[in-house]
């Protein structure tokens, strides 16, 4: 965001997300939240005693701190990085097999069933010959009338 232009909205959710001291927003942001918060000090009054509530409260937690046996105690059980020779991941051989036996009936099984499309231009040539008198049933009633 632009250190110039900022919006009231901006400034809100700055203070919500970063707690009422200015100098914990962003770098990118902060001079422009701190100048447009100076500009109209009562709009944002009210956000700013709310973050300063919360954080006090964030402040009164006492600061915890492991003791060196459970530091490496859960430094040691953390998962190790995996060389790059295992990482790669192998499937058993009949997975792949598997796959392609069913794509390949899935394939088979619809090129048979698909019925052919009759395109316009069929039916077009279809038209014709019947109108000239070389459709099948014609055709048909030729052969009867020889026998």
């Amino acid at each position: 965001m632009s250190g110039q232009m900022i919006t009231d909205a901006r400034v809100l959710a700055l203070i919500e997300a970063y707690g009422a001291d200015p100098d914990m927003f962003p770098e990118a942001e902060r001079a422009a939240a701190k100048a447009r918060m100076a500009d109209n000090p009562a709009r944002f009054a009210t956000a700013l005693s709310e973050a300063q509530a919360l954080d006090g409260l964030f402040s009164d937690i006492p600061h915890v701190s492991p003791s060196p046996a459970l530091r490496e105690t859960l430094i040691a059980s953390a998962p190790k990085p995996r060389s790059a020779r295992s990482s790669r991941w192998k499937l058993p051989v009949w997975i792949p097999a598997g796959a392609l036996a069913s794509l390949t009936v899935g394939l088979f099984a619809g090129m048979s069933v698909a019925q052919p499309v009759t395109t316009q231009d069929e039916q077009a040539e279809a038209a014709v010959y019947a109108a000239l008198g070389f459709d099948t049933y014609t055709l048909e009633l030729e052969e009867e009338v020889m026998q």
